[in-house]
């Protein structure tokens, strides 16, 4: 399974407000993540993020028609979409991956989220949209247990509206090999 992070944030790293409002990103931010997900067999966001999307309006889950969706939840839910599903934990994301042959993994979100993915050791690339923009509070790219990883830079991208997109490899020591 190859797993990668990516969000879009202000240029110091918070992807909302205190409040959870994301009006600062550019809808760019929107498309540039449509575009990744050709290349990935699902998406992964938690309940938060999921709930956030579903009220921006019909167009952006009709957008996600063709994705097959895992949202993380503390809570049990019954999706009201086919493409999308709800899990527990790590332990049953992993067993329906196994079950749906899911081997390209896109997280988009939010924090725990994405914390919870390298706690568990399962992000090989962070890519991370640097909107323009700037907040002194707000919440952070990853929440949660504390965790530490080292990085290579693979890239960086310009994109359109002031984005810079900065791709990072996750450095795995010898052990993890």
């Amino acid at each position: 399974m190859k797993v990668t992070v990516e969000m879009a944030c202000s240029i110091n790293g918070l992807i909302a407000t205190e409040s959870g409002n994301e009006d600062f990103l550019s809808d760019r931010n929107y498309q540039i993540m449509l575009d990744f997900l050709k290349e990935y067999d699902c998406l992964v966001w938690g309940n938060t993020t999921f709930q956030n999307v579903v009220s921006w309006g019909k167009e952006y889950i009709e957008d996600l028609k063709d994705v097959f969706v895992v949202v993380f939840s503390k809570e049990e839910h019954i999706s009201n979409y086919p493409n999308v599903i709800y899990v527990k934990s790590i332990l049953e994301f992993k067993e329906e991956c196994k079950k749906r042959n899911l081997q390209k993994i896109f997280v988009s979100g939010g924090a725990h989220t994405n914390t919870l993915f390298f706690e568990n050791d399962l992000v090989d690339r962070v890519i991370i949209n640097y909107n323009p923009y700037i907040l002194n509070k707000g919440i952070n790219l990853f929440e949660g247990n504390y965790f530490e990883r080292k990085l290579s830079l693979e890239k960086i991208v310009e994109e359109k509206e002031g984005i810079v997109q900065l791709w990072y490899q996750v450095e795995r020591s010898k052990q993890d090999e």
